[in-house]
């Protein structure tokens, strides 16, 4: 039995003492054959301990339900839905091979596919707008079986799940020290001479968490994050690219290298839009979006005559007229 079968059955035992209502909520495991099909369509290949996350059950049926803390387990379908609908509305905000598991309204965690199969990814968190939360699945459940066993996550009087924090965080500390250390973390900063700033992002044995530089408008110009001692995510912007208002490129290494660039026109007055945006995975284009233009919000404009032609002379008359009149007073 593998690390990661494991600790999910060690979380279904504890389910199905304490809160048997959860635990009878998981479906019956699918084959491999099965979740292949189900995931044909994917642009990437989900890792190893998906598959095996799926093997062992397929989600939670009742919506109701909770995995761990409030977090339901989505079944394989539902989580393609989900996968489907945000990918739709967000695009290339999310990286490439992101794929949900785990969600409460809209809050969750995600693992990373990528172009050909792997044996783990990250575990990533919606709202850490998609920071890494564990290193892998295998580790996000060993920490979470802990986490029940040890008494860290509990069920309260109302039958409501409630958590210890203090114990939690040592668990965490356990099976992530790097991300433990994340909420202790201090900072460096280094005033340029041109106005600009270099902040650098410190665990508390000193190793870098991030680096990003400032401009001297407030505007991040360029950050890398790192992870286990390696690059992880690199980002820069800047203006008047090419004749764009502004270009944005971000390169993550959580699976697959891919680049993400993004070019914004201005369409009218301090209104930015993104005109083309295009992926790169593994160093070949993979995807390119041309937005069409967006029509120019006359409002502005007519507002901008009338009060030129029209409000401005009165006003004008009326300010000739008062200093004529405090003139003749004198």
């Amino acid at each position: 039995m593998s690390e990661l079968t494991d600790a999910l059955d060690r979380i279904f035992n504890w389910l199905h003492q304490h809160k048997p209502l959860y635990a009878s909520a998981l479906q019956s495991g699918l084959s491999y054959g099965e979740i292949e099909e189900k995931v044909k369509d994917l642009p990437f290949r989900l890792t190893r301990e998906v598959y095996e996350l799926y093997q062992w059950h397929n989600g939670m049926i009742d919506e109701d339900s909770s995995f761990f803390y409030d977090y339901r387990f989505l079944p394989l379908e539902e989580a393609l839905e989900v996968r489907n609908i945000v990918s739709d509305n967000y695009g290339f905000i999310l990286p490439f091979g992101w794929f949900p598991i785990f969600e409460f309204e809209n809050d969750g965690f995600a693992i990373v596919g990528a172009e050909e199969i792997t044996k783990n990814s990250p575990i990533l968190n919606y709202t850490l707008r998609d920071e890494i939360r564990y290193s892998s699945l295998t580790n996000m459940m060993q920490c979470i079986a802990e986490c029940y066993e040890t008494g860290a996550y509990y069920i309260d009087e109302s039958s409501d799940f409630q958590k210890y924090a203090i114990l939690e965080n040592s668990i965490l500390h356990k099976y992530e020290p790097e991300l433990y250390y994340i909420g202790e973390a201090r900072f460096e900063v280094i005033h340029v001479p041109d106005g600009s700033q270099v902040i650098t992002k410190y665990r508390p044995d000193n190793q870098i968490l991030e680096t990003s530089v400032m401009g001297n408008k407030g505007n991040i110009k360029e950050s890398t994050c790192y992870f286990q001692g390696r690059v992880i995510e690199h980002k820069i912007s800047s203006y008047e690219v090419g004749g764009f208002y502004s270009y944005r490129c971000d390169e993550y290494w959580l699976n697959d290298y891919v680049k993400d660039e993004r070019f914004e026109v201005e369409y009218q007055y301090k209104c930015v839009m993104t005109k083309i945006e295009k992926r790169y995975v593994n160093g070949i284009l993979k995807q390119e979006i041309i937005h069409p233009d967006k029509p120019r919000d006359r409002t502005l404009l007519i507002f901008t005559l009338i009060f030129t032609l029209l409000i401005l002379p009165i006003i004008n008359f009326f300010a000739i007229m008062l200093t004529s009149h405090d003139k003749i007073k004198k």
